[in-house]
């Protein structure tokens, strides 16, 4: 038996996160990393347009919301 197998993510609660909207835990934790993905992308194609201050306000807020439930809980 793996680690992995044993660890029970129990975190299907709903998020708010300010001025974005309600997400669940899982969602919300996808939608993060696959901004933190395209972000990593475009960093290594040297794209570093298109991407205003808007876009990285709401990723820490993304961020932070995931950081506080995972205090609480």
């Amino acid at each position: 038996m793996k680690l992995k197998d044993l660890i029970i993510e129990k975190k299907d609660d709903t998020i708010r996160v300010q001025g974005v909207g309600i997400f669940t835990y899982k969602t919300l934790k996808k939608n993060v990393e696959k901004k933190l993905k395209d972000l990593t992308r475009r960093n290594k194609q040297g794209a570093h347009y298109g991407v205003k201050e808007n876009q990285f306000k709401m990723l820490q807020t993304m961020w932070l919301a995931l950081n506080d439930y995972e205090e609480k809980n």
